[in-house]
This record gives structure tokens, C-alpha cells and sequence, in this order.
């Protein structure tokens, strides 16, 4: 019978866990998920959510850049700084 790690069948527990990373990052250092505290996860966490924060904010502008081009009247060939800049026009 083979035996299973840990963290696969802790994967295997529950569906929110699949994407469990086997390393997070504390304090710059690489740390096993197995060999993790509590406060190690809380600080990993503090980590990726800065991460999650900063894709999310280049995402909200590009977003906002596309809302503006359209309604300055671009269209999918039309540069899209300059459209927002100058109106379609300028583009």
C-alpha cells in the first residue's frame, strides 16, 4: 500500500485546499506548507495578498483605460492612449 504525503491528502480533504502551495514565502525565506506554523501562514498570507492587490489594481486600470477609449469612441484598431487623450480623432 502506498502511503500518501501529507499535503496531498490534506489536498484531497477539501476542495478549497487544491491549490494549497507546498512553499509559501516568510520573511524571505521558502518554508515547506508541512513545516509551517500558524503565524508562518498568517504571514505568507500578508505576502499574497499584496500580491492579490496589485494584479488587482492593474487590472481595475486597464479596465478603466478600455471603459474610457470606448467611450471616446475608439475602435479595436484604434490606439488606445491616444484615443483616451485626444478622442478618436487622434488616434
Amino acid at each position: 500500500m502506498a502511503v500518501i504525503p501529507k499535503l496531498e491528502s490534506l489536498r484531497k480533504r477539501h476542495y478549497a485546499l487544491e491549490a494549497l502551495p507546498a512553499i509559501v514565502r516568510v520573511s524571505d525565506t521558502d518554508l515547506a506548507v508541512e513545516d509551517a506554523t500558524l503565524d508562518d501562514i498568517a504571514f505568507a498570507m500578508l505576502g499574497v495578498e499584496a500580491e492579490y492587490n496589485a494584479v488587482g489594481d492593474r487590472y481595475h486600470a486597464l479596465r478603466k483605460l478600455y471603459s474610457l477609449a470606448r467611450q471616446a469612441g475608439a475602435v479595436g484598431a484604434d490606439r488606445i492612449v491616444d484615443a483616451v487623450m485626444t478622442g478618436k480623432e487622434g488616434a
